[in-house]
């Protein structure tokens, strides 16, 4: 019998169901991470119990999804979601069943599972139960539908993208007719919202194998839900950028969206990838980080760094164009994307992380705050206002970049008076 190691809280919930006399296990994710050396970060619970029952038995309880037989039972101060057996009934919209049956039969509770390798149920007394060979899926790395695949996509087409995002997370294969039904069905996600779509990227993006993005367009996925990809000839440089660029959510995603702008040689460069975020509901922050690599990258690709002094004035406008937080980000993803400035390439990276770090610790002024003066020096001293203002400080600034030396109050307010009268 295999045993794996349970929380106490957990234990405690199946005792408990199980003295009451009803039959409770830990069902799916939780089980699977757990078998493959994983700690699960959540554990749900399957039970013969009705959510009355679960209740009854439990002091704490909140009704977190009672209608689909869910009861959140809570332990100390965690939450654990106790779900009655259930059939579901007719998925008219490819998403949601119309109405939940509950069922005292593990064994139809299971059937409407996605995978096989998360219909696996455990309790300590019978240890794991594996109604569908997930066990030998597990151990041969294979997705497999539980069932017929057509079925079970027909019923929530984001399992087809769950499909991908498993294979990703766990370097696993598709096996041949879970990935014909997904083909066959791809259109089935015109039906789910951007919101879970994205999500699923998300995920797949994220995990350790984020070229299996790519698989989207070899089953034809992509051409429901992100056309872009359709329109990259060639995704080999992708999935070596992908694999080689920091696991960070908007760094992938920006490291994506590079190549969806045709390697970033699109003459409205983000004009792409804008619309792609905007489809799928992207928050502002990723887009706008997404897109300002987009625009700095191609802006800055093609400087002339001659000697060690270009190098710490390319990085200073870097600092200004990216900011202080995002700026080693930024670099990742320009290395990933080998989108470097013509020294030598090789050592690029190494050379602007190493220029970045030394003006970040010599607390050199790369932006308006770090100027010797602010606008009210530039009314006060030289008697200048409006717009003009403005102007001046920036003109201040790129002073600044080029020579750090000048960044002392003196100097900038008689640079100022000079340049306020050319305006």
């Amino acid at each position: 019998m295999i045993h794996i190691d349970i929380p106490q809280d957990v234990a405690f919930i199946l005792e408990k169901l199980r003295t009451a006399g009803y039959e409770a296990y830990a069902v799916g994710g939780c089980v699977r991470d757990s078998l493959l050396g994983k700690i699960p970060k959540d554990w749900d619970i399957t039970t013969s119990a009705l959510p009355q029952e679960v209740k009854e038995i439990f002091s704490r309880t909140i009704d977190t999804g009672i209608k689909h037989g869910t009861v959140t039972v809570m332990v100390n101060s965690t939450g654990y979601e106790v779900t009655t057996y259930r059939v579901d009934g007719e998925y008219l919209d490819g998403r949601h069943p119309e109405e939940v049956e509950f069922t005292s039969r593990l064994d139809e509770d299971l059937k409407r599972r996605d995978f096989t390798i998360n219909a696996f149920v455990y309790n300590e007394a019978e240890g794991v139960k594996d109604l569908f060979e997930g066990l030998k899926d597990l151990d041969n790395g294979i997705i497999r539908c539980v069932g017929v695949a057509e079925e079970r996509f027909n019923e929530d087409a984001l399992r087809i993208l769950r499909a991908v995002r498993f294979a990703a997370v766990l370097k696993f294969t598709i096996e041949p007719e879970t990935y014909a039904a997904a083909m066959k069905l791809a259109g089935n996600l015109s039906k789910v919202s951007a919101e879970r779509i994205k999500a699923e990227l998300e995920k797949t993006l994220i995990s350790d194998n984020p070229d299996y993005i790519c698989l989207l367009k070899s089953m034809g996925l992509s051409g429901v839900i992100l056309k872009e990809l359709d329109d990259t000839d060639d995704t080999e440089p992708l999935k070596t950028a992908l694999k080689s660029v920091k696991n960070e959510p908007r760094v992938r995603w920006a490291t994506l969206c590079f190549y969806l702008e045709k390697h970033g040689e699109n003459a409205n460069i983000g004009e792409i990838s804008e619309k792609m975020m905007q489809r799928l509901k992207f928050d502002n922050r990723t887009m706008d980080m997404v897109l300002k690599f987009l625009r700095v990258s191609a802006e800055y690709k093609n400087a002339a760094i001659l000697n060690e002094n270009d190098c710490r004035i390319y990085c200073r406008r870097l600092l200004n164009a990216i900011g202080e937080e995002d700026i080693y980000s930024y670099l990742d993803f320009v290395k990933a994307t080998r989108c470097l400035p013509d020294i030598n390439r090789e050592n690029a990276f190494g050379g602007l992380v190493d220029t970045v770090s030394d003006i970040l610790e010599k607390n050199e002024c790369f932006s308006l705050k770090h100027l010797a003066v602010n606008g009210r020096d530039i009314i006060g001293e030289c008697g200048i206002n409006g717009k003009q203002v403005g102007e001046i400080l920036d003109h201040l600034l790129e002073t600044v970049i080029v020579s750090p030396e000048k960044n002392s109050k003196a100097v900038l307010i008689e640079e100022a008076k000079a340049y306020g009268k050319q305006l």
